[in-house]
């Protein structure tokens, strides 16, 4: 019998965090690294690993993406204020 595919379960989608990312030009994504991933993302040429290169699993990794983006558009408004 197949093995069935776990689904990915993602909370607090900020979408309104994310259009504001890719407007200001910020790339992120998940890398792989052994049997873990890692959030990679870039800014001006710059990159940098995401919460100091910690490692996540598949479903995790897409969830910190999610975090980053809200992460991001929280400090700028704040600094903007």
């Amino acid at each position: 019998m197949p093995k069935l595919k776990k689904t990915v379960v993602l909370k607090n989608l900020n979408y309104k965090a994310q259009a504001y990312c890719f407007k200001k030009g910020f790339i992120i994504y998940p890398v792989v690294y052994y049997n873990k991933f890692k959030v990679w993302y870039e800014f001006a040429g710059k990159g940098k690993y995401y919460d100091n290169g910690k490692e996540f699993n598949n479903q995790e990794s897409f969830q910190a993406i999610w975090d980053l983006y809200t992460k991001i558009y929280k400090h700028d408004k704040k600094k903007n204020k």
